[in-house]
Protein backbone atom coordinates (compact mmCIF):
# COMPACT_ATOMS: atom_id res chain seq x y z
CA UNK A 1 0.00 0.00 0.00
CA UNK A 2 1.23 3.49 -0.82
CA UNK A 3 2.42 5.99 1.84
CA UNK A 4 -0.29 8.41 2.57
CA UNK A 5 1.81 11.15 1.24
CA UNK A 6 2.94 9.10 -1.84
CA UNK A 7 -0.75 8.70 -2.73
CA UNK A 8 -1.38 12.05 -1.89
CA UNK A 9 1.65 13.26 -4.90
CA UNK A 10 0.23 10.69 -7.07
CA UNK A 11 -2.88 11.78 -7.32
CA UNK A 12 -2.01 15.77 -7.55
CA UNK A 13 0.37 14.75 -10.51
CA UNK A 14 -2.53 12.51 -12.51
CA UNK A 15 -5.27 15.62 -11.92
CA UNK A 16 -2.64 18.12 -13.31
CA UNK A 17 -1.14 15.51 -16.33
CA UNK A 18 -4.98 15.03 -17.08
CA UNK A 19 -5.74 18.78 -17.82
CA UNK A 20 -2.24 18.95 -19.67
CA UNK A 21 -3.24 16.58 -22.00
CA UNK A 22 -6.74 17.79 -22.26
CA UNK A 23 -8.78 14.69 -20.65
CA UNK A 24 -11.13 17.38 -18.55
CA UNK A 25 -13.42 14.55 -18.77
CA UNK A 26 -11.90 12.37 -17.21
CA UNK A 27 -10.85 14.29 -14.32
CA UNK A 28 -14.01 14.96 -13.74
CA UNK A 29 -14.54 11.21 -13.35
CA UNK A 30 -11.56 10.96 -11.15
CA UNK A 31 -12.96 13.79 -8.87
CA UNK A 32 -16.43 11.99 -9.14
CA UNK A 33 -15.18 8.73 -7.99
CA UNK A 34 -13.10 10.70 -5.07
CA UNK A 35 -15.89 12.11 -3.65
CA UNK A 36 -17.80 8.81 -4.13
CA UNK A 37 -15.55 7.30 -1.96
CA UNK A 38 -15.81 9.77 0.85
CA UNK A 39 -19.28 9.99 1.13
CA UNK A 40 -20.03 7.08 2.85
CA UNK A 41 -18.27 8.42 6.11
CA UNK A 42 -19.70 12.29 5.49
CA UNK A 43 -23.24 10.76 5.79
CA UNK A 44 -22.24 8.97 8.58
CA UNK A 45 -20.95 12.05 10.03
CA UNK A 46 -23.61 14.12 9.68
CA UNK A 47 -26.51 11.21 10.60
CA UNK A 48 -28.26 12.69 13.72
CA UNK A 49 -28.29 9.28 15.25
CA UNK A 50 -24.44 9.34 15.22
CA UNK A 51 -24.04 13.00 16.57
CA UNK A 52 -26.27 11.92 19.37
CA UNK A 53 -23.79 9.48 20.55
CA UNK A 54 -21.63 13.11 21.13
CA UNK A 55 -23.90 15.27 22.32
CA UNK A 56 -27.29 15.92 24.13
CA UNK A 57 -30.01 14.78 21.70
CA UNK A 58 -31.19 18.53 21.10
CA UNK A 59 -28.07 19.75 20.17
CA UNK A 60 -27.31 17.15 17.71
CA UNK A 61 -31.02 17.58 16.04
CA UNK A 62 -29.86 21.48 15.57
CA UNK A 63 -25.98 20.37 14.74
CA UNK A 64 -27.44 17.70 12.19
CA UNK A 65 -29.90 20.42 10.07
CA UNK A 66 -26.80 22.53 10.09
CA UNK A 67 -23.93 20.21 9.59
CA UNK A 68 -22.20 20.19 6.19
CA UNK A 69 -19.65 17.46 5.32
CA UNK A 70 -17.62 18.50 2.06
CA UNK A 71 -14.71 16.91 0.06
CA UNK A 72 -11.72 19.21 -0.95
CA UNK A 73 -9.35 18.21 -3.79
CA UNK A 74 -6.02 19.85 -3.01
CA UNK A 75 -3.86 19.19 -6.78
CA UNK A 76 -1.22 21.94 -5.38
CA UNK A 77 2.39 21.57 -5.09
CA UNK A 78 2.72 22.36 -1.33
CA UNK A 79 0.29 19.63 0.67
CA UNK A 80 -1.65 17.77 -1.73
CA UNK A 81 -4.31 15.07 -1.33
CA UNK A 82 -8.07 15.06 -0.36
CA UNK A 83 -9.47 16.59 2.79
CA UNK A 84 -13.15 16.05 4.69
CA UNK A 85 -14.30 19.70 5.74
CA UNK A 86 -17.25 19.81 7.83
CA UNK A 87 -18.35 23.24 8.76
CA UNK A 88 -22.56 24.47 10.09
CA UNK A 89 -22.83 27.96 8.54
CA UNK A 90 -26.11 29.43 10.11
CA UNK A 91 -27.62 32.57 8.95
CA UNK A 92 -26.54 36.04 10.10
CA UNK A 93 -24.06 34.61 12.76
CA UNK A 94 -20.49 33.13 12.05
CA UNK A 95 -21.84 29.40 12.20
CA UNK A 96 -21.49 26.49 14.52
CA UNK A 97 -18.13 26.17 16.34
CA UNK A 98 -17.43 22.35 14.61
CA UNK A 99 -14.05 22.34 15.95
CA UNK A 100 -15.21 22.85 19.46
CA UNK A 101 -18.08 20.39 19.32
CA UNK A 102 -15.54 17.25 18.31
CA UNK A 103 -13.56 18.27 21.18
CA UNK A 104 -16.68 17.65 23.03
CA UNK A 105 -17.11 21.58 24.32
CA UNK A 106 -19.91 23.34 24.32
CA UNK A 107 -20.27 27.11 24.79
CA UNK A 108 -23.68 29.12 25.32
CA UNK A 109 -24.93 32.16 27.21
CA UNK A 110 -25.31 31.72 30.71
CA UNK A 111 -28.96 31.62 30.98
CA UNK A 112 -29.71 33.44 27.93
CA UNK A 113 -27.00 36.41 29.26
CA UNK A 114 -25.06 37.36 26.13
CA UNK A 115 -22.62 39.07 28.93
CA UNK A 116 -21.79 35.51 30.51
CA UNK A 117 -20.61 32.56 28.75
CA UNK A 118 -20.68 29.07 29.60
CA UNK A 119 -18.27 26.27 28.37
CA UNK A 120 -20.10 22.97 29.07
CA UNK A 121 -18.55 19.63 28.78
CA UNK A 122 -21.67 17.45 30.38
CA UNK A 123 -23.38 15.48 27.76
CA UNK A 124 -20.97 15.91 25.53
CA UNK A 125 -18.36 13.57 23.79
CA UNK A 126 -14.95 14.05 21.92
CA UNK A 127 -14.57 13.01 18.41
CA UNK A 128 -17.69 12.92 16.63
CA UNK A 129 -15.72 14.13 13.37
CA UNK A 130 -12.29 12.50 14.07
CA UNK A 131 -13.21 9.30 15.61
CA UNK A 132 -15.42 7.87 11.99
CA UNK A 133 -12.84 10.12 10.19
CA UNK A 134 -9.90 8.30 11.56
CA UNK A 135 -11.48 4.71 11.44
CA UNK A 136 -12.68 5.12 7.86
CA UNK A 137 -9.29 6.87 6.39
CA UNK A 138 -7.65 3.13 5.29
CA UNK A 139 -10.80 2.28 3.25
CA UNK A 140 -11.26 5.66 1.85
CA UNK A 141 -8.21 6.06 1.09
CA UNK A 142 -7.72 2.60 -0.50
CA UNK A 143 -11.02 3.83 -2.73
CA UNK A 144 -9.60 6.79 -4.02
CA UNK A 145 -6.31 4.65 -5.20
CA UNK A 146 -8.10 2.29 -7.25
CA UNK A 147 -10.27 5.60 -8.53
CA UNK A 148 -6.56 6.92 -9.45
CA UNK A 149 -5.67 3.18 -10.95
CA UNK A 150 -8.57 3.39 -12.89
CA UNK A 151 -7.91 7.33 -14.11
CA UNK A 152 -4.58 6.13 -14.92
CA UNK A 153 -5.68 3.16 -16.71
CA UNK A 154 -8.48 4.80 -19.14
CA UNK A 155 -6.14 7.80 -19.61
CA UNK A 156 -3.22 4.93 -20.62
CA UNK A 157 -5.86 3.41 -22.81
CA UNK A 158 -6.06 0.03 -21.00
Amino acid sequence: MADVTEAAQEFADLAKNLTAVGLDGLKRELYKAISDAAEPLASEIRNVGHLRDYMPDRYADILASDLRVTTHKRTGITNPGVVLFANAPTIGRGGRKVRQRDEGRITHPLFGNKERWFTQTAGMRAGFFTTPAERSAPQVRDAILAAVRRAEEQALGR
